[in-house]
């Protein structure tokens, strides 16, 4: 059903098309509005969360793929904790090496479960170990059953949110699976017309995505106005070492335990229940320093057995994956910290990720302007190597395939030739024998036409090394972002500790800079409502030019974002002032 054929049935009283899994008599219909006749109130306490759960269920689309989704997320997190204490304690991996298992003689071979598995793993190991992977495995158990809790809380939740749709909205579940964020937006803000959902006043697509990304829009403001630290200034381990600072401190990273961290210090504390910035949380900036240093204690804990989680599921994940696609190691993907960088205010998820989706050809077309030699002689010669053993070993087989058993260095030919092949694909992928027309201004303004991105230091520069190591340092290789998430993990606590407690001062400034009221919404990033009065640079078609130039968004972040938005939702109406 079209949003046209939906605004005339509002306005003309018509009844919508049965559902296909509810009865005509049970859709609860909204009916046209007579002279003195009020409103229904829908009654929701909580809209950014009600929003919310609208645009997650129309992203899962629907009840039946949320539950299965989250029923098989809980059994997978089961199966890798169960795994993984399996893997530390009930595994004797001195026992793989024993000769039973290898034999030359088949009818001495033994049942690998009798010789590898521990009958007793609690006596078989140290004190000091069991009692750290029991620790281990009950910090996991602890947030399964925390999910599973979660699960069925919201379970509630998602029934109200598919009520909503399919009663008021109009939408099944089955319409729901091929229709558009924009096209069930433009019904969510059509049914006001009959059901007020917000008492203040009726919301329109801004309002809606404004409460969906709150927060979200102050953290995109905060990255674009460079008021994080996000690095570590040479401090590793506890040392302060005034040199390598270039190394390691100032390479920003934000992976996803650094943004969990971020929600829980900064973002979540700002609002009160009324979704009003608290003025505790302005005036005392001494007090988000200490919830940094807490955070960061808390962290600097949980980093051990978070690292160990990460790297077994890291393992369990990508292990078959690799084994047969090698060549993988060598493919990229954006960074987290350039998802953030590159999103433009009251963006969704999607949307973002379908931007940056489309921008892999051209990401890798413009990396590939500058294929570096050294890195390609290197795999040249590895893969030179490599063929020539797997040649030779392939050879000996065809001669006599029993030589595939038989061992050489340690290891039988299956083994020597199961590591050539893999070294040969890796080496491989990283070989560049593509022909590649220079011209990375063509190649990056075919990039800019997705990203969006383009600094004022970048323009006619596309050529240069600054450029290019930018591009890649987002658009970084997938084994390099993996090793940067896992550094992140021992690397956050002291970001939280050091980094950004002196930041602390701008971040607060920030918030009272750019936050505004807005009736029936509550407090907002003032960027994300486009007040070009306040914010407005003129250099990239905004209507007013604002006379401060710290509080201007930076590379017109915030013209783009209301030109982005007005194409996103052609039935939104901008203010007078964007038209």
């Amino acid at each position: 059903m079209s949003n046209r054929k939906f605004e005339q049935e509002l306005a003309t009283g018509c009844q919508y098309e049965p559902l296909p899994s509810l009865p005509e008599a049970e859709l609860g219909l909204p009916q046209p509005l007579l002279g003195g006749e009020g409103y229904e109130w829908a009654a929701i306490d909580n809209l950014d969360a009600f929003f919310t759960r609208v645009y997650r269920y129309w992203h899962d689309k629907g009840l039946t793929t949320i539950l299965v989704g989250r029923l098989l997320n809980l059994t997978a997190l089961a199966f890798t904790i169960l795994f993984s204490g399996c893997l530390l304690l009930a595994v004797n991996w001195a026992a793989l090496r024993s000769e039973c298992l290898v034999p030359h003689d088949p009818h001495a071979s033994c049942d690998i479960l009798d010789v590898a598995l521990h009958k007793q793993p609690w006596r078989e190991h140290s004190g000091v170990l069991v009692a750290l992977v029991a620790l281990y495995l009950t910090l996991c158990g602890l947030y399964w059953l925390w999910s599973a809790v979660q699960l069925v809380v919201e379970l509630r939740d998602v029934l109200e949110v598919k009520h909503f749709i399919n009663n008021k909205l109009g939408i099944s579940d089955r319409q729901i699976r091929s229709m558009t964020w924009s096209e069930l937006l433009h019904r969510l803000v059509l049914v006001q017309r009959s059901s007020r959902l917000c008492a203040a006043r009726d919301l329109d697509e801004l309002d809606v995505v404004g409460r969906i990304m709150r927060k979200d829009n102050y953290l995109i403001g905060m990255l674009n106005a460079g008021v994080l630290g996000l690095y570590v200034r040479g401090c590793v381990l506890g040392l302060y070492v005034r040199g390598c600072g270039p190394v390691l401190g100032r390479r920003f990273m934000l992976t996803k335990t650094l943004e969990w961290n971020l929600f829980a210090c900064v973002l979540d504390p700002m609002f009160d229940e009324h979704f009003h910035i608290r003025q505790d949380f302005l005036a005392d900036e001494a007090k988000l320093k200490r919830r940094l240093v807490a955070a960061a204690g808390v962290n600097l804990l949980l980093s051990p057995f978070l690292l160990l989680f990460l790297v077994i599921y890291f393992f369990m994940k990508h292990a078959e994956k690799f084994y047969h696609s090698p060549g993988s190691l060598g493919s990229r993907r954006w960074s987290s910290l350039a998802k953030w960088r590159l999103r433009e205010f009251n963006e969704l998820p999607h949307y973002v990720q379908h931007r940056l989706d489309a921008s892999y050809e051209a990401a890798v077309n413009y990396v590939g302007q500058f294929p570096s030699p050294m890195v390609s002689q290197v795999a040249k010669f590895v893969s030179f190597v490599a063929g020539s053993w797997a040649a030779l070993l392939l050879g000996l087989s065809l001669l006599d395939e029993n030589l595939l058993e038989v061992p050489l260095g340690g290891r039988n030919v299956v083994w020597w030739l199961a590591l050539t092949g893999i070294l040969l694909t890796v080496s491989r992928s990283f070989i560049n024998d593509t022909p590649v027309a220079f011209d990375p201004e063509r190649a990056m303004a075919q990039l800019v036409l997705h990203t969006h991105h383009l600094p004022r230091h970048w323009r006619g520069r596309a050529h240069s090394a600054e450029v290019q190591q930018a591009v890649s340092s987002m658009f970084g290789f997938k084994l390099a972002l993996f090793l940067e998430e896992l550094a992140s993990v021992l690397l956050t606590p002291f970001i939280l500790a050091y980094s950004l407690p002196r930041c602390a001062g701008a971040i607060l400034q920030f918030v009272a800079d750019t936050t505004t009221r807005v009736e029936g919404v509550g407090d907002v990033c003032s960027l994300a409502v486009f007040d070009f009065g306040r914010h407005g640079n003129s250099k990239y078609g905004a209507p007013a030019h604002a006379p401060a130039k710290r509080l201007r968004s930076k590379q017109g972040k915030m013209e783009k974002s209301f030109l982005t938005l007005a194409v996103t939702y052609p039935t939104w109406q901008p203010p007078a002032a964007g038209r």
